[in-house]
């Protein structure tokens, strides 16, 4: 019987082979691998590398974030979801700028000190920029550790979770930590898939224990999905002289310090011009008539599962200054933070631009 190391002993020739050409694998500092663990949080490999380009393009370094306001970080982050990561990412580089003079941590405990930085997060920079011997346990490294070890139970939680987290200490090899806890996130976003496992081409076949016992598509043992909701919003688009009405959100963590239209969450059976109207007067103080449907667009936010009907409107009356508002044109817009359903909106309000 093998110990759990040992199970792992020919990960590292196969990502020598199969390893990915990712940007942030280039120069692998700590800057660049925080960045890049942030944004992969609930974020696809190819969804994430465009924006990961163009914020190392403007921000190219821990200072450059630092100095940048929290707009100028939101709006580089637009169309990523998940707003509270650039929140905190902005703070911590400010600590890092102005309380640690530009030093980044070389310990776990010293990034879990930092806003926004967890155990697998801190694990990682340090591990895979300065080599360090820390583990690392995210979605994939959990159903890798859930397969070829049969852990059985809820890897998010409990006494399953402990033990993941055990395993992922034990199977570190003594050298070339860095290449390792990679090659174990890249088997799992390649190989050991959620649904349909490619145990045929698995460099860890002999030895997973799933295989051997017909667990791969058992384990691990997730808690079945949130069941989703659908939710209608109601969206107004207010134009004079080429410019849109925009207002700031307020108050609301997921989406807060992002540019919307006016918008309405319709109750159940409510006309949605009935409840943009309605909530245009409650919320933003406007007294406006929708009018003629702009587009419609299907967007999701973790269980919610959104259907957007953007309408023009008219205002009846000049707008109160109440909350952040602008007039921007489109293409403004497109330069504030802004979220990736407004980006829909605006592409079927314009669609060769």
């Amino acid at each position: 019987m093998k110990t759990a190391r040992g199970r792992f002993s020919g990960l590292l020739r196969w990502y020598g082979r199969h390893q990915r050409k990712l940007p942030w694998r280039d120069h692998p500092d700590p800057y660049r691998v925080w960045l890049s663990e942030l944004m992969l949080q609930q974020t696809q490999v190819q969804t994430v590398t465009p924006y990961f380009e163009r914020f190392i393009e403007h921000l190219p370094d821990v200072d450059a974030v630092a100095n940048a306001t929290e707009q100028e970080v939101l709006t580089l982050w637009s169309g990523l979801g998940y707003y509270r990561r650039a929140r905190s990412f902005h703070a911590a580089a400010k600590t890092i700028a102005f309380e640690l003079g530009g030093r980044f941590p070389e310990d776990v405990a010293g990034w879990l000190r930092l806003p926004g930085v967890g155990r697998y997060t801190a694990g990682a920079i340090v591990s895979i920029a300065f080599g360090v011997r820390a583990p690392i346990l995210d979605g994939n490294v959990a159903r890798v550790l859930s397969r070829v070890c049969e852990v059985h139970g809820n890897p998010r939680k409990g006494e399953s979770k402990r033990r993941l987290w055990e395993l992922a200490t034990e199977i570190l090899p003594d050298r070339s930590i860095s290449e390792f806890n990679q090659a174990l996130m890249e088997l799992g976003a390649l190989v050991c898939v959620p649904r349909n496992p490619r145990c045929v081409i698995c460099p860890l076949r002999d030895t997973c224990a799933a295989k051997r016992l017909g667990l791969e598509q058992t384990l691990p043992e997730l808690p079945p999905p949130k069941k989703s909701v659908r939710v209608t919003l109601a969206a107004a688009v207010i134009e004079e002289k080429g410019k849109l009405l925009v207002y700031r959100r307020e108050g609301v963590e997921l989406m807060k310090n992002m540019w919307e239209f006016p918008e309405a969450e319709c109750r159940d059976g409510e006309d949605p011009r009935a409840a943009l109207a309605r909530e245009a007067r409650e919320k933003y103080g406007l007294d406006l008539t929708p009018g003629r449907e702009l587009a419609k667009v299907k967007h999701s936010i973790m269980n919610r599962r959104i259907d957007l009907r953007a309408y023009a409107a008219k205002l009846e009356s000049r707008p109160p200054r109440i909350g952040k508002r602008k007039w921007v044109s489109p293409e403004e817009l497109l330069n504030l933070p802004t979220s990736s359903m407004i980006h829909k909106v605006l592409g079927k309000l314009n669609p060769d631009g």
